[in-house]
């Protein structure tokens, strides 16, 4: 319980494998679920529970413990033999996945899993299974760890000290055993449990997390660890079987609607209970809120085709189709399925389901149960795999032997001290266990290590150093920050000389294209000792040539700033905090990256007045056009609903939305710029960047911001989220940084074609555009006609032409069981008209078919419309390879009695929205060291100040490219005009809306 509500579901096990969910409080006619275990973990329900309390005092708690006794040993004996198990962890963010299969988990929690060596009460299921899984280790076996993270269409490798990301298309092979891996994540060997749980913490702190209103520490991405152990086979020492776990702790299943990024606080108790965080609301910057929606959209996307697998599994279960070896076809579109599926037909599934015991949550609870009853039906035989031992470790493994029979001997015969034979002994296992550990020359981990060495270096040669081998350093440095945790803290700026230059040919270069020639300088003084204090050291900051910025205030040529712990810093394209070892306070923590970012802009913005001026106009601009998008809609608006409009709190909620808007354009500009810089750099001058500005249907008139790529090479262009351009703006810079290195290293490298400018800025599913459908004559139990079934798609953006056509049929069913017949008809009583049918059940199939004539060849695609406030989404297409995708999509919609609420909603236009991926043609030539135009083009201007930069993204925004914008809103506004009329003639002219009308004339006059 997060919450004091009323108990939502009873969870029973009535026998050691047979448990059932019971929902209360509710109107579903379905209300009891039947699982193999059905487990009751809300410790805190006699703070919180108002209701069935008796029903609450009934349920048996089970502790952490409880759970691994009852399935863990199951997992461990799974893991012993062989075999691979997969645990996944699936229900809504808050719900308890990540602590049934972790255990708390957060790095400020003193319960955290890995901070403690021995077992403990809150450990989950892994944290248990690996501890014994070491307890029993012998000699011979081998550890070996990987920990990554899908975020949208990225996978992070959260072990890389590099912070390594890519596509989670690339590398990803299926092994020698038919299971799925991704072959440049970085696998850890390990030798031991502390081992494990040191690389764990270190690794988990580089996970993207957000606040959100269901947990203060949300996973945005699905975040899966695996853990393999090789054992020799005891029949058959030179093989070994592996064992491999992978603990699938997966984002949350709330629709991305739902959900806004949130502020907690802290609160503890004085009796010790555990400390709690207590939700505030929503954050104030509602950009927040749009990029955790954006991504949510992903995320439900790949836990629907998840979702789709386990119910073809089903089937294909149920019609006992499903042999060893075969895959299930499709559900191949979304990092999770792709790396998943066929792991999951060779191995032993554990499905966790959580759901919130609260009644505020039984949607979600229900919508989670119906998933877990659909693959409650699935069980499958793993299939084991094997290893041959290498000739080094079979070589060790028998002298190890014989050293073990020696020692045997001489302690049964009582012979003389044997502590040199002892001390062989150990010698001869530590070998053994460097060999497995991966120490031997050539190996994945001794490959790491020279890269990692080799990366150290050039970065040195620029002053920069890698946080990863100066942790203990003493001298005063900045380190980076990134309101992406994943990118934060990976470069250090060691301030070790008495000045020290920023700038190219300077002590330090950083790697941002902003940062000029003698950007500024810092001082470093020793003060002596004296009788009062100890020696020590500060820093002073100088402002130089280029623009820098001290804790939100900007420094001016020669002036001098003291450098205190905390301190923020930008200079150019880098936001960096400053340290002091010795001298940082114990006693409170630095500013937070996004808060630091956030002063930064706000520094940015009151600087720039005639911006502000500008931004002012455009939202007067869209207040005018916000009422001219009602009115298109029909919405005349009364005075009661001008009044309320007028109200305070409704222009103070408009007010800070549209500040939002600019605030998110202000911080894409100079990145569109930046990128545009580069991608020339790189040879894909092709490719440039605009911001633009999409209507949307939002009640207050905000536009959303996005961001429009353009291949003038191909005449193509598509439209991409913001998230989505600094995804590949950031991994776009880290690959021109490779480069530059490698050139300056005298060594060869290659973008791999999947981190291709044009790949990654393309290679997004994007809303192509939409087809609005008028559905009143659903309620008249009318088929679509025949004129109307090929709907006109319109661009989402201007000049919103059409795009090409999709098949929409709807056809009136008599029951949701019922097979179809042309020639049915519901019954409508003609005299009372759509009243007749409140009260009555209501049911009909929408078919989507095929689109046709897209501007785009189209790689993969699906279409959504959401339905009486329920979303659906079809199976996406993968691989289509055409401008006509043909989707094969059913759906039977069911109203069990229909009141005035639905009719009202059938006079509503509908929208069914295409989303695309296009077909990205490879470019003739590589981003290399090898190709000449790059090599020239970042030997003349990879290090050539482009103007002030964006740590963040945040610089003012250029008056030219504002009145591009404002250019848009007048098109907009032009645009708006059209489409009113176009909408109009529409209502008009459509044969089936205007033969409804005809008929509605006729009956008034019949009946006048």
């Amino acid at each position: 319980f997060v919450k004091e509500d009323k108990l939502g579901v009873e969870m029973i096990q009535n026998s050691e494998e047979e448990g059932e969910v019971n929902i209360l409080n509710s109107t579903y006619s379905t209300n009891r679920f039947a699982f193999t275990y059905a487990w009751w973990t809300a410790h805190n329900y006699k703070k919180y529970c108002k209701s069935d309390e008796a029903a609450a005092e009934r349920m048996k708690y089970i502790g952490q413990e409880d759970v691994y006794n009852s399935v863990g040993l199951k997992i461990k004996a799974d893991l012993m033999d062989g075999n691979a198990v997969v645990l996944f962890a699936y229900g809504l963010s808050g719900s308890g996945k990540t602590f049934t299969v972790f255990g708390p988990d957060a790095a400020d929690s003193p319960d955290a899993w890995f901070k403690h060596a021995e077992p403990h009460p809150l450990w989950g299921v892994f944290p248990h299974l690996a501890y014994d899984m070491f307890k029993e280790k012998q000699d011979g076996w081998k550890f070996s760890m990987k920990y990554f993270q899908n975020v949208v269409d990225i996978v992070r490798d959260l072990m890389s000290p590099m912070v390594k990301e890519q596509s989670y298309k690339a590398g990803m092979r299926k092994d020698p055993d038919g299971f799925m891996d991704i072959e440049w994540c970085q696998p850890a060997m390990l030798k031991s449990w502390d081992e494990l749980r040191e690389q764990f913490q270190i690794s988990n702190e580089k996970k993207a997390i957000s606040p959100t209103q269901f947990n203060h520490q949300s996973t945005r991405g699905h975040c899966i660890m695996t853990l393999e152990v090789e054992m020799p086979m005891k029949d058959n020492p030179q093989m070994k079987q592996k064992g491999r776990v992978y603990v699938c702790d997966l984002a949350g299943t709330e629709p991305a609607g739902d959900i806004f990024y949130a502020l907690y606080k802290k609160v503890t108790f004085d009796d010790g209970s555990p400390p709690e965080h207590k939700l505030i609301g929503p954050h104030k910057d509602q950009r927040k809120t749009k990029e955790l929606q954006d991504q949510g959209k992903k995320i439900n996307l790949s836990l629907s085709e998840m979702a789709q697998f386990f119910m073809k599994m089903a089937e294909a279960v149920k019609k006992k189709t499903l042999k060893p070896g075969k895959s299930i076809p499709g559900c191949n579109s979304y990092f999770l399925c792709k790396y998943l599926k066929d792991t999951m037909l060779n191995a032993r599934t554990y499905l966790f389901c959580a759901i919130r015991p609260e009644v505020e949550f039984l949607p979600y609870t229900f919508s989670t149960l119906g998933f877990a009853t659909n693959a409650s039906v699935i069980k499958l035989a793993p299939k084991k795999a094997t290893v041959e031992a290498s000739a080094a470790e079979r070589k060790l493994m028998a002298e190890l032997a014989e050293l073990k029979a020696l020692v045997a001997e001489l302690q049964a015969g009582g012979g003389a001290d044997n502590a040199d034979m002892q001390a062989l002994l150990a010698a001869k296992q530590a070998d053994l266990a460097n060999q497995l550990a991966g120490g031997s020359e050539g190996s994945a981990k001794d490959n790491n290590e020279k890269e990692m060495k080799q990366q150290a270096e050039e970065y040195g040669r620029r002053g920069i150093s890698l946080s990863h081998y100066e942790k203990g350093t003493k001298e005063p440095y900045f380190i980076n920050l990134d309101e992406d945790p994943f990118r934060s803290n990976r470069f250090m700026y060691l301030l070790s000389r008495d000045v020290t230059v920023f700038g190219p040919g300077g002590d330090i270069k950083p790697l941002a294209l902003s940062v000029t020639k003698n950007h500024c300088t810092v001082e470093k003084h020793e003060n002596a000792k004296t009788d009062i204090v100890e020696a020590f050291t500060n820093c002073t900051l100088v402002g130089g040539d280029g623009e820098t910025v001290h804790n939100g205030k900007k420094l001016e040529k020669g002036e001098r700033m003291a450098l205190k712990p905390f301190d923020r810093v930008a200079m150019g394209g880098e936001l960096l905090l400053y340290h002091h070892p010795g001298f940082d306070p114990e006693d409170s923590e630095p500013m937070s990256a996004s808060d630091a970012i956030e002063e930064y802009q706000k520094s940015i913005a009151e600087a720039n007045n005639e911006q502000k001026r500008l931004m002012d106009e455009r939202m007067k601009a869209f207040e005018l056009e916000k009422e001219q998008w009602r009115q298109k809609q029909g919405l005349i608006q009364t005075e009661e609903e001008k009044k309320k409009e007028e109200n305070a709190k409704a222009k103070e909620e408009h007010d800070r939305a549209m500040a939002a808007v600019d605030r998110e354009i202000l911080e894409l500009l100079p990145k569109t710029k930046e990128l545009k810089k580069i991608v020339g750099l790189l040879d894909r001058d092709q490719l440039s960047f605009d911001v633009t500005l999409q209507r949307t249907d939002d009640p207050l008139g905000v536009p959303t911001v996005k961001v429009k790529v353009i291949n003038s090479l191909d005449d193509e262009s598509i439209i991409i989220d913001p998230f989505e351009f600094i995804k590949a703006y950031s991994i776009v810079k880290d690959e021109m940084t490779r480069l530059s290195m490698a050139m300056e290293s005298g060594r060869d490298y290659e973008v791999s074609e999947l981190s291709d400018p044009l790949k990654i800025l393309f290679d997004n599913t994007f809303q192509l555009g939409t087809c609005t459908i008028f559905p009143e004559y659903l309620i008249y139990g009318l088929p679509t006609d025949e004129e109307e079934v090929e709907a006109d798609i319109k661009n989402c953006s201007a000049p919103y032409n059409n795009v090409g056509k999709l098949y929409v049929y709807w056809m009136p069913l008599e029951g949701p069981d019922a097979e179809e017949d042309e020639d049915y008809a519901p019954d409508i009583d003609e005299d009372i008209g759509p009243a007749d049918l409140i009260g009555k059940p209501w049911t009909y199939k929408i078919k989507i078919g095929a689109a046709s004539a897209l501007p785009n060849t189209v790689d993969e695609c699906y279409v959504q419309y959401t339905f009486n406030g329920t979303e659906y989404t079809t199976e996406t297409l993968n691989g289509v390879g055409s401008h006509n995708p043909v989707f094969e999509y059913e759906c039977v919609h069911h109203v069990e009695s229909v009141d005035q609420e639905f009719l009202d909603y059938l006079m509503k236009p509908l929208e069914v929205n295409l989303y695309c991926s296009p077909m990205v043609r490879s470019p003739k030539t590589k981003v290399s060291t090898a190709n000449e135009a790059v090599v020239k083009n970042l030997t003349a201007g990879v290090m050539v100040a482009s103007g002030s930069g964006v740590p963040g993204g945040g610089l003012g925004a250029p008056s030219g490219e504002v009145e591009k914008l404002k250019a848009r809103i007048v098109e907009l506004e032009a645009e708006n005009a059209r489409l009113i009329q176009e909408n109009a003639t529409l209502k008009a002219g459509g044969s089936v809306v205007g033969g409804l009308e005809a008929a509605k004339k006729l009956d008034e006059s019949l009946n006048s």
